[in-house]
């Protein structure tokens, strides 16, 4: 990230940055991988792992380690009937909290990685409370916080 990309999102996830009366519609486009962990296991909150986003099921590195409860969101279309069908199935609501994560690498020069696509995506079909993990899964790991396999939860 550039200079001004990482003090944007370190306002962004800084403490604080929403105030306690924010509205129900306000979250932050990006959450830092403490703010993740201290609301992980809320009701109103879907965690996606967009590792696997767009790949054969046999390509996805989504298949082995993830963040607890995550689950897959690899089966997202860019057909509104079928991206609200697939939502309904893994209980995103229109009041869900939904946190998004890839890999956390360095995107091609031009590329806009699997969770900021997602979340584009969720944006154009009228879905409002959804971030994306700063730093992904690789910054989730490399700070020891808890992971599970993929046999540990349910597929999505």
């Amino acid at each position: 990230m550039s200079l001004v990309a990482d003090s944007v999102v370190s306002v962004i996830i800084a403490p604080g940055f929403l105030p306690a009366a924010a509205t129900r519609s306000a979250v932050p486009a990006m959450v830092s991988t403490q703010w993740l962990c201290d609301h992980l296991g809320s009701d109103t909150m879907v965690v996606l792992d967009a590792r696997g986003f767009g790949l054969p099921d046999d390509l996805s590195e989504a298949r082995c380690t993830r963040i607890p409860g995550a689950l897959f969101a690899d089966r997202f279309s860019v057909d509104e009937a079928s991206f609200h069908r697939v939502a309904e199935r893994l209980g995103i609501t229109s009041g869900a909290t939904v946190v998004v994560y890839d890999s956390g690498t360095e995107s091609a020069p031009g590329v806009t990685s699997p969770a900021l696509r997602l979340q584009e995506a969720f944006g154009t079909f009228g879905y409002e409370r959804v971030s994306v993990l700063v730093g992904g899964f690789l910054k989730w790991n490399a700070e020891e916080r808890p992971v599970e396999s993929a046999a540990d939860s349910a597929a999505a």
